[in-house]
């Protein structure tokens, strides 16, 4: 799972928060995702493989904690890349 922080300054492979998410998220069984990508406090979740509702929620739930509340879901397909 690659992290990826963005804030029209230049990116960053290497946030601190972004690493807590993704071990989080790695706690609870969550591996399915290509890619977390921050980018000014709006967090984009891109999937390798469709999420049940369950992983999206906890994918929410998990960033709320950092007082952020968008996110949004994508599924990576050959077309995307």
């Amino acid at each position: 799972m690659k992290i990826l922080r963005t804030d029209g300054g230049g990116e960053s492979h290497s946030d601190e928060r972004l690493k807590m998410v993704r071990n989080i998220l790695i706690y609870f069984d969550i591996t399915n995702i290509d890619l977390l990508h921050d980018h000014k406090g709006d967090l984009t979740v891109f999937w390798k493989t469709e999420p049940t509702k369950n992983q999206k929620e906890k994918a929410i739930e998990i960033w709320e904690t950092f007082n952020e509340f968008n996110v949004e879901h994508k599924l990576v397909t050959y077309i995307d890349l």
